[in-house]
């Protein structure tokens, strides 16, 4: 099956492994290879012949309906268009592209297992037989699914990263410092990584991005973005893929 994967790091990355590894032929992009490649107006061979289409930007609402934009000139009619729903809705999402009818939201959160589960998403345009054809495919990377209600985050990643924002805010008000805000939820909560290590792992962009999307489409204050990761954000500390976040990678 020929997959077309454009978005950030780790996501793209992450997904792209699963896709290998079920043998699928794939060609994935950053979001601004591919916005510049476009923009540029480049043929980008094999478009044309992709069946499904995996968008995985999470930072930008207006990166994102750029991508999706951009996707729309360039696939077939027929072909399925993923879209990450940690951001946005995958109803707002549908809207952008000339297609809503192809489009299913999902949720990947870093690090993802060989065998874990997707979280499915319907927009209010969704096809019964897409949302099928989603199904099929993510099993068909040893993943499980389910079908959850559609907004911004679905569940592990709102879940998550208001866990984040508020170990970020714990942090900007010197209640503890960012090793024993972690080390306080692995070893006193049994969570596997602290939410800190696990924000740099995801990218504290995206996490950011889920905030956001989360605020403006609920307007509740427990979902307004702490002002530390804010900055964090601006100053380009964003976690393992820049070498510096909460903590410091030095093979970054």
């Amino acid at each position: 099956m020929k997959i077309l994967i454009a978005g950030e790091l780790p996501f793209i990355d992450e997904v792209e492994r699963l896709c290998r590894r079920a043998a699928h032929d794939v060609r994935v992009f950053l979001v601004e290879d591919f916005l510049g490649a476009v923009e540029a107006g480049y043929e980008l061979d094999g478009m044309s012949e992709v069946e499904i289409a995996i968008e995985l930007h999470n930072e930008s609402a207006a990166a994102k309906q750029e991508l999706l934009l951009a996707m729309g000139t360039m696939l077939p009619d027929d072909a399925l268009i993923l879209t990450s729903c940690l951001a946005t809705s995958a109803t707002q999402a549908a809207s952008w592209t000339d297609r809503p009818e192809r489009v299913v939201g999902f949720a990947v959160l870093p690090p993802v297992p060989d065998e874990g589960i997707i979280e499915l998403a319907e927009a209010l345009q969704t096809a019964e037989s897409a949302l099928v054809q989603a199904e099929l495919f993510w099993r068909g990377l040893g993943q499980e699914t389910i079908i959850v209600a559609d907004g911004p985050g679905l569940v592990r990643a709102r879940t998550v990263c208001c866990l984040i924002n508020e170990a970020a805010s714990l942090l900007m008000e010197g209640v503890a410092t960012a090793a024993d805000i972690d080390k306080a939820m692995r070893l006193g909560m049994n969570y596997p990584i602290g939410p800190l290590a696990w924000a740099d792992v995801i990218g504290l962009d995206a996490v950011l991005g889920v905030m956001t999307g989360l605020f403006e489409e609920w307007g509740d204050d427990r979902y307004r973005p702490s002002p530390l990761l804010r900055r964090m954000v601006a100053a380009n500390l964003l976690g393992q893929k820049t070498g510096r976040g909460f903590f410091t990678y030095e093979d970054a």
